[in-house]
């Protein structure tokens, strides 16, 4: 019995592991994850996503944590502080919604493990910032959610 309990388990969770940091289409988001990963673009694009641009083809990434998953939308820009705008979402909470984390700009987001961390860092890369000057710099930074607010960790 023991072994078809497992199995069931086992089988249950791997559409949910396949989902896992892998970019997909907001269409093919789990429950009410499509309509929150949408209201990330409202503010720029307005709430129907039927008269959305077609070049900013927004899609989605699950997180895993340790014991839920985050919800991370990207979408391209047509910004110099970098190629796509990231909006991370959190885990489910209790009123059963995600709220938004972080809203950051870069050419690329990678998942990073850490030891001892529920949450994974996230290494942005080929984003700019503006100098004192107002040139547009490359500013490579790993973020990582602590305490309620997103700290960059600094390399030795």
């Amino acid at each position: 019995m023991r072994a078809v309990l497992l199995f069931c388990a086992v089988v249950l969770a791997v559409p949910a592991l396949a989902r896992d940091l892998v970019w997909q289409s907001l269409d093919s988001l789990l429950g009410g994850d499509r309509a929150l990963a949408e209201q990330t673009l409202y503010e720029e694009f307005g709430d129907n996503p039927e008269q959305w641009p077609d070049w900013i083809d927004p899609e989605a990434l699950y997180v895993p944590t340790g014991n839920d998953r985050l919800l991370i939308v990207r979408r391209p820009v047509h910004e110099p502080c970098g190629e796509f705008k990231f909006a991370v979402l959190s885990t489910i909470t209790p009123a059963l919604s995600r709220d938004k984390i972080g809203d950051f700009c870069a050419g690329d987001l990678k998942v990073i493990a850490v030891e001892g961390h529920d949450w994974p860092d996230f290494q942005l890369s080929e984003g700019k910032v503006q100098d004192a000057d107002g040139v547009w710099q490359r500013f490579d930074q790993q973020l990582r959610w602590k305490d309620g607010q997103w700290w960059r960790i600094l390399k030795n």
